[in-house]
């Protein structure tokens, strides 16, 4: 019984280790953001991304005028926890900070105002999986930017 108990502390200490261990390394080695030839970023290999430019979530729709959706979007984000980054023209970077093991998330925007929507990517820093947490967060921010 004893020796059942040891092990289980210590998988659970070597498990907060790894998870600390990848929260700091998201901190210390952050991907490149910001656009490739005009466009978001390609998600890597890995399900922890989604883009509205590669289909995998539908862009936020405009709220009115280009003005409108800005403020729509910020309102949205500030509700939502994620912290402003850049804001330069078409291109907004945010960050969104998980609460346990403070993994950082990269949330980033880019308006199109012929076509009247924001293509969005949403992507961990760290992990393999984020277990639908990306696309969760965009469908949370056209929800809280009235759309549907």
């Amino acid at each position: 019984m004893l020796f059942a108990l040891k092990v289980v502390v210590v998988l659970a200490v070597l498990v907060v280790v790894i998870f600390a261990g990848l929260s700091i390394w998201s901190r210390i080695s952050p991907p490149p953001v910001g656009l490739v030839e005009g466009q978001l970023r390609a998600c890597p290999g890995t399900p922890n991304c989604v883009s509205s430019q590669a289909q995998q979530v539908s862009p936020l729709a405009y709220v009115g005028d280009r003005g409108q959706t800005e403020a729509a979007l910020e309102r949205a984000a500030t509700q939502l926890g994620l912290v402003s980054q850049t804001k330069e023209g078409d291109y907004w970077h945010h960050q969104a900070t998980s609460a346990v093991f403070r993994f950082i998330d990269d949330i980033e925007f880019l308006f199109d105002d012929a076509t009247e929507v924001v293509h969005v990517r949403s992507a961990s820093r760290a992990g393999y999986s984020d277990r639908g947490v990306n696309a969760a967060r965009v469908e949370a921010l056209r929800v809280a930017m009235g759309g549907s």
